[in-house]
């Protein structure tokens, strides 16, 4: 509990403030990181993901610190209909399983989608989503928001919506995860594409771990892209 500790934060619908869980920054070293990303410490249920989204325990609007404090009045009004009106009190602002967390960032993925967010944030919350579903072992689930993240986070590279949607995403790290993301559910062709573009940048960036990882995730797409041929063309 000494990693945690509450945050007050303001609803971005109904102005209610509340407060919610987060973790203490560096009070904790990650002791691993698989190749999307995803992060593993020693204290599990103090994961950082688990406290990203914020629930309002008033109306139900959830959100991260990523969602514009902005609200059109057409959203709004999808907000109160499909949300608000809906909503039965619950709390989430003490000490989350990973199965409450689930909860909290599917809610926050029905908001960010009423309210229209850049694809970068739609994206993001699929793939702390798919996490959380590997960190559970249901790989359906977890393959089935790997899917969802990258079509968003194809469709925000399109669009160019991660340039203010997540100013933690660069455009090498974000053609390198797009191609991790599709290596991942079989996509090789894809997943290649968007590893040669990221290599092609080689002198381009400052990022050269990610240039680095790149190159690794080529190779083995590349292999299983092979073996998936070979296996095609005996069957």
């Amino acid at each position: 509990m000494d990693l945690l500790y509450d945050k007050t934060v303001t609803c971005l619908y109904c102005d209610h403030t509340f407060p919610t869980k987060k973790v203490r920054q560096g009070m904790q070293a990650a002791i691993s990181r698989d190749t999307d990303f995803c992060t593993y410490y020693k204290e599990q249920q103090c994961n950082p993901i688990l406290y990203t989204v914020s629930v309002c325990p008033q109306c139900g609007f959830s959100f991260t610190e990523h969602f514009s404090t902005t609200l059109t009045p057409q959203a709004r009004e999808l907000v109160k209909q499909q949300i608000a009106a809906k909503w039965q009190k619950k709390q989430f602002g003490s000490l989350r399983s990973i199965k409450t967390a689930t909860a909290a960032y599917k809610l926050a993925l029905h908001a960010a989608v009423l309210t229209d967010q850049p694809h970068s944030i739609k994206a993001g919350l699929c793939l702390r989503l798919s996490w959380l579903y590997r960190f559970l072992q249901d790989e359906a689930e977890e393959q089935r928001f790997i899917q969802f993240a990258a079509e968003e986070y194809e469709r925000s590279y399109e669009h160019s919506d991660y340039v203010v949607g997540d100013k933690e995403m660069s455009e090498v790290r974000m053609l390198y995860l797009i191609g991790e993301l599709k290596r991942r559910i079989g996509s090789l062709d894809d997943a290649v594409r968007y590893f040669s573009k990221v290599v092609q940048m080689k002198g381009e960036t400052i990022e050269t771990g990610i240039v680095h990882m790149a190159q690794e995730q080529w190779s083995l797409a590349r292999q299983a892209h092979s073996e998936q041929r070979k296996q095609h063309a005996t069957s």
